[in-house]
């Protein structure tokens, strides 16, 4: 399996780049735009189980669970 670019704040796999001079990349489903970017596949599992942890904690301190 090769290397994934995800997006550093979402880690959404739809990303464009947008300046391609300076390396400037812009993700479609959160807005973020730089240069930085992660490039893992181990890394989007790691990020998609820490969104589901933290939905799940915001669920429990509502009591909604």
């Amino acid at each position: 399996m090769g290397k994934i670019k995800l997006c550093p704040k979402c880690g959404s796999k739809r990303i464009k780049i947008l300046v391609p001079q300076t390396g400037i990349w812009t993700c479609m489903k959160c807005g973020y735009q730089g240069g930085v970017l992660i490039e893992d596949s181990k890394m989007e599992r790691q990020i998609n189980d820490a969104k589901k942890m933290d939905k799940l904690s915001k669920k429990l301190m509502k009591g909604r669970l």
